[in-house]
């Protein structure tokens, strides 16, 4: 027999040559891959049914629903109309809704075909979903019925594939040691003396972070009876008091251990990359295969919804906030949630934070807690003052200390006395204590150009140490940089004079033989600027410079104290100012707690300059309390609220009413509403009433929920409007576009829109070119925030080829349009949407084609920050439309065209060069340093060793390589694992459909 599988005595067995060949698609990453060994690993485990060895229970079940309410009076009975409310006891109606017969029978269908799409009856290989959704089919327009029809008779003739074991058929690396006898019973199977883990983890502890021996706090907090017992936990400390490492140990436990998923939630995307760097090396150099899970990354343009589901390896997700709540959703969605056993989350109080964050992190929290899976939610944070009350939310136990490794001294400089702050004084006299006199024989020019003598500060600790010097605004930064350039010795020209010019050229070629003005003047001496002005490329490389001492000092504002970890010997205050705010204790503590380097100082120094008019304030901000952190889920018009109920029913979590109020009661708006003086059922009905108005939401059974009346007040002739009528009971659920608004994470205020106008292209779409493409995933948030320059955009609009000016005319744009605009005329014929985005479109259009950031940046005389921004915002709203397209039938091209598009369209770069551009630390610049160098994919780099890219590479310390060559090896057994997982998925298809 030829085929996959061949006779052996009475067995089938398969054909190692064409098993082989399954693994063999990419055969650049299978270099120490047996495949005869994988597939005997595989039968041998199959033949025996191996549960786990460590005796635990393979699956655990998940958690039913939580009962509803059985007392219907804890509501307040309300009517909600946008504009009247109809006295209907226990209801909610909502008057002059158009009839919602139509939308709910299309709803109640696609829900009839998810749910036998769900049936474990039918083939893999012809699942109704796939024949209902596949993009590629030529009967997309046959009616539903037929559909349903076409497919079950399909399937009818298929043999149905019996369901996959779920036992484990992988062989442990890990080996139980003897354990102590301990005073708990563990919550988790303990695989050895090092808090249950095997003592290789603390010996991996010690070679990659120099850790002997943990805080006595760390200890105190890992041994506690709530993490033994998997109860939820709340711990603060001061920054750099190693809070992140007892939730590394966390995780490691979970993974190991429990065999559970972990998520990791850290606010940026720079901290994201740098914790999945870091845990890149510890997952692999030297012992990490031993420990036998894999690191996915979740940020900017990075991670797939649902997660790839895992047989054999357990993951850990480092994620944002934001793309955690897109991990959550995808999980709930696939029933697959309870793979999740603990999630920890950084900067804790960013819950409170306005704009939109908090109320995404509020929200997916929430769900994590309603959902009642065995999931433990651990949070920390340096700075929350209502941590009882953030407890009481999350439903968790709480640690608190005041603990620093190195010891912190804080000074006050008024004019030219420096400061001590007494903190434990007793009367404001106390506050302060006289330290020193402040005289650096400054020349009248040199006092005249620095009065508060900021230069001499600096001097004092740069070279032999670091200083970070924090400014309230961006343009201070580059004005403060520059300063001190000025008074700091020449002498400093000299130290690492060749580090310092590998840097310059590193810059250059990451600007494409751009470098700023002022960071030419200022690198010399060793003096850099650091803020969102500059490019991703740009911060990484002045981090990775001061990291390894090229750079002794970074001018920077403070979003770099909640950034990636740059501690500093001396930390220096510019103003008590954030732009024009004054500054809060948080913000205080976060910049100053950057002073001190645990394992270099013995203590650290911060020093806030002030004004001799600006003491008393600065006296009552030391004397104040942390900020607190409360909901913003009710702001924004309440935009948050209808997001979570959309997304709550979408998800099934809750659909009806009464399951809404129950849920809205799991959040930190339910927790803080008496002190906000807001009644959470009554917001709650007001965004159910909205999103039923529009049509997001619809009722489940139309017939029983409609009470229709006519409108006295119109006329006759027109169409009869109906009273929309919801009990607590009625069952609602998600219309069509609010399905495609919660997959593609599309405001609501914005989906219409965006249906509009991909309906609208579709009738002339222009594909000579990528420009109407890229037109049609220009942020809509972007194009309204920039503001085109007439002369500018003229100009940009005359270099079009006639190709690309197809697309301007599609879109109602052309030369006399453009000679109003350049006139100061009002423009006919097109909007001033329309214009706005399209003059974005041709920046997008620009850095598609291969023009720098700089370039760019110049041409339409935008910050090159901003461009960058707009080129990661775009790609990421690429995949949001991707998504948001895939659950219309109608919009079936978009799906084909819009695949790959994101990954593109995030780097922007020549196509070779794609596959370095997901290694850490490498951007376009250093990805065509390695190309040319020979490192021409993952296999070139992960073969390759760490004095090979130093010597290599402008600027790359051996840290930092490293790190790359770690992430290559990751990325290659990630793949690995991918293909063996594939193959063993058609081996499971191929040999159940043959014993059947």
């Amino acid at each position: 027999m030829d085929g996959l599988f061949a006779m052996k005595g009475e067995a089938l067995v398969p054909n190692a040559v064409a098993s082989q060949s399954m693994l063999t698609q990419d055969e650049s990453i299978l270099g120490e891959i047996n495949v005869v060994d994988v597939e005997k690993e595989y039968w041998n485990g199959k033949a025996k049914k191996r549960k786990y060895e460590y005796g635990m229970n393979s699956s655990i079940k998940r958690c039913d629903s939580p009962e509803l309410f059985e007392d219907d009076d804890f509501i307040d009975h309300v009517s909600c109309e946008l504009g009247d409310i109809v006295q209907i006891p226990g209801m909610l109606a909502v008057a002059n809704v158009e009839n919602f017969s139509i939308n709910s029978s299309e709803a109640s269908k696609d829900e009839m075909v998810k749910e036998l799409s769900k049936s474990e009856d039918i083939s893999k290989e012809g699942t109704l979903q796939d024949d209902y959704c596949n993009k590629n089919s030529f009967d997309c327009g046959m009616p539903l019925k037929d559909k349903i029809k076409k497919a079950l008779l399909e399937n009818a003739h298929k043999t149905p594939i019996a369901n996959k074991s779920t036992e484990s058929n992988f062989q442990q690396t890990l080996v139980v040691e003897d354990i102590p006898n301990y005073a708990f019973q563990s919550n988790f199977f303990e695989l050895g003396p090092f808090y249950g883990l095997p003592s290789k983890v603390s010996t991996l502890i010690k070679k990659n972070k120099g850790i002997d021996k943990l805080y006595s706090w760390q200890e105190e907090c890992l041994s506690l009876p709530a993490l033994e017992e998997r109860k939820n936990l709340v711990y603060s400390l001061p920054t750099s008091g190693g809070k992140t490492l007892v939730a590394e140990i966390l995780m490691l436990r979970e993974i190991l251990c429990r065999k559970k998923n972990a998520l990791f939630v850290l606010p940026y995307v720079a901290i994201v990359q740098e914790k999945a760097t870091i845990f890149f090396i510890r997952s692999l150099a030297p012992f990490g295969i031993d420990l036998d899970f894999l690191v996915e990354e979740y940020a900017a343009g990075k991670g797939r919804f649902p997660p790839r589901k895992r047989r054999r390896k357990q993951v850990l997700f480092i994620a944002t906030i934001e793309k955690a709540h897109g991990i959550v959703n995808s999980l709930v969605e696939e029933g697959r949630l309870s793979e999740l056993g603990l999630v920890v989350v950084d900067e804790l109080h960013l819950i409170g934070e306005k704009g939109g964050r908090g109320a995404i992190l509020e929200a997916f929290l929430t769900k994590l807690i309603y959902s009642k899976e065995d999931i433990q939610i651990v949070g920390m944070s340096a700075t929350i003052g209502n941590l009882p009350e953030i407890a009481r939310y999350l439903k968790a136990e709480t640690f608190c200390k005041d603990f620093r490794p190195v010891e912190l001294k804080e000074y006050v400089k008024v004019e030219n006395d420096l400061w001590t702050v007494n903190r434990n004084s007793l009367c404001p006299e106390d506050d302060f204590k006289l330290s020193r006199k402040i005289n650096f024989q400054y020349s009248s020019q040199m006092l005249l150009s620095d009065p508060d003598q900021l230069g001499g500060l600096v001097a004092e600790v740069v070279p032999a140490n670091s200083c970070l010097v924090f400014c309230p605004t961006k343009k201070n930064c580059e004005n403060v940089a520059s300063l001190i350039c000025q008074i700091l010795p020449s002498m400093l020209l000299d130290h690492k004079k060749s580090e310092k010019k590998a840097l310059y050229k590193a810059l250059s070629n990451e600007g494409n033989g751009s470098v700023c003005s002022v960071l030419k003047r200022t690198l010399p001496f060793g003096v850099a600027y650091h803020h969102s002005g500059l490019t991703a490329d740009e911060r990484r490389l002045i981090e990775e410079a001061y990291t390894m001492g090229t750079l002794s000092c970074i001018c920077c504002t403070s979003t770099l104290a909640a950034g990636v970890n740059l501690p500093a010997k001396r930390v220096i205050l510019r103003s008590p100012y954030i732009s024009n705010q004054f500054i809060n204790l948080s913000r205080y503590k976060q910049m100053i707690g950057r002073a001190g380097r645990a394992g270099f100082d013995t203590y650290g120094e911060s020093i806030l300059i002030c004004q001799s008019n600006e003491v008393d304030r600065v006296r009552e901000l030391l004397k104040s309390c942390m900020d607190e952190a409360i909901t913003t889920l009710h702001e924004g018009g309440g935009q948050a609220i209808e997001n979570l109920v959309l997304s709550s029913v979408g998800l099934k979590l809750a659909d009806t009413r009464k399951s809404l109020h129950k849920l809205f009661g799991y959040t930190l708006l339910e927790v803080q509403a008496e002190r906000l003086e807001v009644e959470t059922s009554t917001l709650v009905d007001k965004a159910l009433s909205r999103l039923l108005k529009i049509k997001m939401l619809v009722p489940s059974k139309p017939t029983s929920a409609l009470s229709t009346k006519n409108n006295s007040e119109c006329d006759v002739s027109k169409s009869a409007k109906t009273t929309l009528v919801i009990d607590n009971e009625t069952m609602i659920m998600v219309s069509k576009l609010g399905r495609a608004a919660i997959k593609g994470s599309i405001e609501l205020n914005l989906a219409e829109q965006l249906y509009k106008d991909l309906r609208q292209a579709q009738s002339g779409l222009v594909l000579l070119n990528f420009l109407h493409l890229l037109h049609l995933v220009t942020p809509y948030d972007i194009a309204s925030s920039i503001k085109y320059l007439p002369n500018i955009y003229y100009k940009a609009y005359t270099k079009l080829s006639p190709l690309e000016l197809q697309t301007a005319h599609v879109l109602g744009i052309s030369e006399s349009c453009m000679m109003g605009i350049v006139s100061g005329k009002a423009v006919k014929g097109v909007t001033s949407h329309v214009l706005n985005r399209f003059y974005v479109t041709l920046m997008l259009n620009d850095l598609w084609n291969q023009m720098s950031v700089w370039e760019v940046s110049i041409k339409y005389d935008i910050p090159r920050g901003v461009i960058q921004s707009l080129m990661t915002k775009a790609a990421s709203f690429a995949s949001n439309v991707l998504h948001f397209c895939q659950e219309f039938e109608e919009l079936w091209a978009f799906q084909d065209l819009l695949g790959n598009f994101s990954q593109r369209l995030s780097h922007c770069c020549h196509v070779e060069l794609l596959p370095l551009m997901d290694l850490p630390a490498v951007k376009r610049g250093r990805a065509r340093q390695l190309y040319n160098a020979g490192f021409k994919n993952l296999h070139d780099i992960a073969n390759s060793t760490p004095q090979q890219l130093v010597s290599t590479i402008d600027h790359m310390s051996r840290r930092v390589a490293q790190q790359i060559i770690a992430a290559a090896k990751l990325l290659l057994l990630e793949k690995v694992e991918n293909l063996r997982e594939e193959a063993e998925d058609l081996m499971d298809g191929l040999v159940n459909s043959h014993s059947v």
